[in-house]
C-alpha cells in the first residue's frame, strides 16, 4: 500500500526534476555562444518502492542523478593531434613566405634587377672603355647591387631574430597553459571528492587544452577523477596538480646551427626539450635553425644566398674557365692608370691587397665574403681609373678584359652548369616551391583540422532548435506537476475534512 502523502512526494520530485531541467536549458542557451562551453543535459532515473518487501505497487517519482556535460574526449584527441600539425606547418608557410618575399620572384627580384643594371653598365662601359661617367656609374651600381645583397642578408637576419622572439614567447605560452591546467585538475580534483558539479572547470581545462595543442605536439590522457595527464614526446608536461616548467637559455656552442639563438630545456632536470614532432613551436625551430635540403630554413637560405655572392665575387675578380674557355677576371686586367691585380669585389669596404691578405689561399680569402659584408673594393671606391677594362699596358681603349668580365656576369657557367643569374634563380625557384608546398599542405590539414571541430561542435555545441525543445518539454513537465499538485492537494483537503467529520 502506498503511503498516504506518496503522491505529494512523487509531485514534488517531478517538480523538481523538471525546474533542473528548465535551469540547464536556460544555461545551455545563455552559453551559445561561449567559447569552449559544452552542452550540458540532465541525467535522471525513476525511484521504485522504498524496499523490495514494500507492498507498495508504484515507484517513488523521478531522481536527478546528475547534470552532464556532452563531449567526445575520443574526438578531442583527434583535434589535438590535428591542430597540432596543422599550427607547426602555418608556422613554417608564414615564415618561408616572408623569406620568399626577400628573394623575390625570378622577374622583380631586386637582386636580379640590380645584377642586370651591373651588367648592362659594363656593356655601355666597354664601348668607351675611358669615360669618366660611364666609370661612375658602374661604381655606383656595383654599390647598389651590394647593398641589395647586404638588405636581403639583414632582412633574413630579421627574421630569424623574429622568429628566435616568438620561441620565447611560446615557451612562456606553454608554460602558462600548463599551470593553468594543472590548476584546474587541483579543483577538479577537489570538487569531485565532494559530489560537486566540475562541468564549467572540465571546459575551461579543455579549452586551455586547445590552445596548448596549437603550440606544441602533446598527448592526453584523463583520470578517473577527471584529471589531464599531458605529456611531450613521452615526458609529463603536467600532472596532477604539478606542471613541469620550461625555460629558454642562449645557445653558447659556436659551432651549432643554433649558436646565439634560444634553446629550451626543462627549467627543473636543466635537460633538453624535444619538442616531438608538432606544434607551432616545432614549426618556429624547424624555420629558424633549418640547414639541410631536407629541413630548409633561414640559415639554408642565408648560406645559399651567401654562396652566391662569394661565388658571384670570386669569378669577376678571378675569371673563370667554362668548358676549353677561360675568360679573364678583374685581376687579370688593366686599368686605365696602368694597375692591376685589382680586385672589384671585398668585403667589409677592404682594399683588394687587404682582401688578398685575409686567407692562405683562395678558398680561405673567398670564404669571408658574405651577402651581408660583400662590398666594392676600396681601391676601386677611391678611383674609378682602377677598373681593369683593358687586357694589357698602355693600351686604353682596349676592352678585352670588360668583355670577358661581361660574359661572366651574363652566360658563362661560372658553377657547374650554371651562369651567376642561374644561380640566384634556382635560389628563388627552391624558396618558392618550398613556400608554396608548406601553405597547401597547412591549407589541407587546417581544413581537416576543421572538420573535426565541426564534428565535436555536432556533439558538444549548443542548438538553440534543440534547447527550444527541451524548453517545451521541461514546460510541459513543470505544468503537469504542478497540476497534479492541486490535484493531491484537493485529495488531502478532503481527506482531512473526513477525519474532521
Amino acid at each position: 500500500m502506498a503511503s498516504t502523502f506518496a503522491g505529494l512526494s512523487i509531485t514534488s520530485r517531478g517538480l523538481n526534476a523538471a525546474q533542473v531541467g528548465l535551469t540547464v536549458t536556460t544555461n545551455n542557451m545563455s552559453n551559445i555562444d561561449t567559447d569552449g562551453y559544452s552542452r550540458q543535459v540532465v541525467s535522471q532515473t525513476s525511484i521504485g518502492p522504498a524496499a523490495v518487501y514494500s507492498s507498495s505497487l508504484v515507484g517513488a517519482g523521478v531522481e536527478v542523478t546528475s547534470v552532464d556535460r556532452v563531449r567526445s574526449f575520443r574526438l578531442d584527441q583527434k583535434y589535438w593531434q590535428t591542430n597540432s600539425a596543422a599550427s607547426e606547418l602555418e608556422a613554417q608557410s608564414y615564415y618561408l613566405e616572408s623569406i620568399e618575399e626577400v628573394f623575390g620572384s625570378t622577374s622583380t627580384s631586386d637582386i636580379t634587377t640590380d645584377l642586370n643594371t651591373f651588367a648592362t653598365d659594363l656593356e655601355t662601359l666597354a664601348t668607351d672603355p675611358t669615360n669618366e661617367s660611364t666609370r661612375a656609374t658602374v661604381l655606383a651600381d656595383a654599390e647598389t647591387f651590394c647593398e641589395t645583397l647586404n638588405s636581403a642578408a639583414d632582412e633574413l637576419s630579421q627574421i630569424r631574430s623574429d622568429i628566435n622572439s616568438d620561441v620565447y614567447t611560446t615557451v612562456e605560452q606553454i608554460n602558462s597553459y600548463a599551470e593553468q591546467i594543472a590548476a584546474l585538475n587541483k579543483q577538479i580534483s577537489v570538487a569531485t571528492a565532494s559530489d560537486a558539479s566540475t562541468n564549467d572547470l572540465e571546459d575551461q581545462q579543455d579549452l586551455l587544452v586547445d590552445e596548448l595543442s596549437g603550440l606544441i605536439g602533446i598527448g592526453v590522457t584523463e583520470t578517473d577523477k577527471g584529471e589531464y595527464t599531458i605529456t611531450v614526446d613521452g615526458v609529463a608536461l603536467v600532472s596532477g596538480d604539478d606542471a613541469n616548467e620550461l625555460e629558454c637559455y642562449t645557445v653558447t656552442d659556436a659551432t651549432s646551427d643554433q649558436y646565439g639563438m634560444y634553446g629550451i630545456r626543462w627549467a627543473e632536470s636543466g635537460e633538453d626539450f624535444d619538442t616531438g614532432d608538432s606544434g607551432a613551436l616545432n614549426g618556429y625551430l624547424a624555420v629558424r635553425d633549418g640547414n639541410s635540403s631536407e629541413n630548409k630554413g633561414v640559415v639554408y637560405y642565408s648560406n645559399q644566398l651567401d654562396e652566391f655572392a662569394r661565388t658571384f665575387a670570386e669569378a669577376f675578380n678571378e675569371g673563370v674557365t667554362s668548358g676549353t674557355t677561360t675568360y679573364n677576371g678583374h685581376a687579370d686586367g688593366v686599368g686605365i692608370d696602368d694597375t692591376t691585380d685589382i680586385r672589384f669585389f671585398t668585403y667589409d669596404d677592404l682594399s683588394s691587397e687587404e682582401l688578398m691578405a685575409s686567407g692562405t689561399d683562395m678558398d680561405e680569402i673567398y670564404s669571408n665574403i658574405t651577402a651581408a659584408n660583400i662590398s666594392v673594393s676600396k681601391d676601386i671606391q677611391e678611383d674609378t681609373d682602377k677598373i681593369a677594362t683593358a687586357s694589357s699596358d698602355g693600351e686604353e681603349g682596349n676592352s678585352e678584359n670588360i668583355d670577358d668580365i661581361i660574359s661572366i656576369c651574363s652566360d658563362v657557367n661560372v658553377s657547374g652548369n650554371a651562369t651567376i643569374t642561374d644561380l640566384y634563380n634556382v635560389i628563388v625557384a627552391t624558396v618558392a616551391g618550398d613556400s608554396g608546398s608548406a601553405k597547401n599542405a597547412y591549407e589541407r590539414k587546417s581544413a581537416n583540422a576543421t572538420y573535426i571541430d565541426t564534428s565535436r561542435s555536432s556533439v558538444s555545441g549548443v542548438s538553440s532548435d534543440e534547447e527550444t525543445v527541451n524548453l517545451t518539454v521541461y514546460q510541459s513537465a513543470y505544468a503537469a506537476s504542478a497540476s497534479m499538485a492541486s490535484a493531491w492537494n484537493e485529495v488531502y483537503d478532503t481527506i482531512l475534512a473526513m477525519v474532521d467529520d
